[in-house]
């Protein structure tokens, strides 16, 4: 078969990760400023307890809910956040939480280094008549996720963006896969699917029936023990060579 869609990882894939200097103390501060207006009290958690509270949470949860996973179930990020402030004594009404926590787990969309010619070699594939879209582990919000894609140029390009905070699931849960491949209108067998971590892109791409390459463009990650992709990749530039390749192969 033909490959015709190339599905995308974003974090370490299309770009990296940045430090986030103060964005996530200045985020604190404004959730601070909008509980203390809402709830009428001058008693708020200051910012900083805020975020650690959310910080704790989400690290007891690490290993069961976003490592190489005990579990592939995703709740909404409000509720992380829910859990927190109780922990602080806040308890909030469930569309207050979901109008501060967005700004909470935007804070890296300034910080999303890419390298030269990415996005160009996006483009050359999606003027050769790829279909493509993107599939992210992430507690950000859908809106937040295009911000970043259309920040950087890479959203025009995308016919499906799927957001695992929006689906309640994470890679390499199958349901991810499946509905990227139904949005872009291709069958697995003619997709490849490109990201950097061995469990979480290439298992789970494999496991949906597509082609896979790994990107060692920002981030290697050890591969013994995860299924072998179909190629290795060091740039995004090198990614249309390794289909034509996937594609002389069968």
């Amino acid at each position: 078969m033909t490959i015709r869609a190339v599905i995308f990882d974003l974090g370490h894939t299309l770009w990296d990760i940045g430090p986030q200097g103060d964005e996530l103390d200045r985020a604190y501060e404004a959730a601070h400023t909008r509980l203390s207006a809402v709830l009428g009290r001058d008693d708020v958690p200051s910012p900083a307890e805020l975020q650690k509270s959310v910080h704790d949470v989400l690290h007891a949860a690490s290993e069961t809910y976003f490592m190489e996973a005990k579990r592939l179930d995703q709740p909404p990020t409000h509720t992380w956040v829910d859990e927190a402030f109780r922990s602080l004594g806040l308890t909030l009404d469930e569309a207050l939480l979901r109008e501060i926590t967005p700004p909470l787990f935007a804070t890296e969309i300034h910080n999303l280094p890419c390298h030269e010619g990415t996005l160009a070699a996006a483009q050359d594939l999606a003027d050769a008549g790829y279909a493509m879209g993107c599939v992210t582990n992430t507690l950000a919000d859908m809106a937040t996720i295009r911000g970043m894609l259309q920040l950087l140029g890479f959203e025009p390009l995308m016919q499906s963006v799927i957001v695992s905070a929006e689906e309640g699931f994470r890679k390499p849960h199958h349901s991810l896969f499946e509905k990227a491949l139904a949005e872009v209108g291709v069958p697995a067998s003619e997709a490849v699917y490109v990201g950097d971590s061995p469990y979480h892109d290439i298992g789970g791409g494999k496991a949906a029936g597509m082609r896979t390459v790994l990107t060692r463009q920002y981030k290697t990650r050890p591969t013994e023990g995860h299924p072998e992709p179909d190629a290795v990749i060091s740039h995004l530039r090198e990614l249309r060579a390794a289909i034509a390749d996937i594609d002389a192969r069968g």
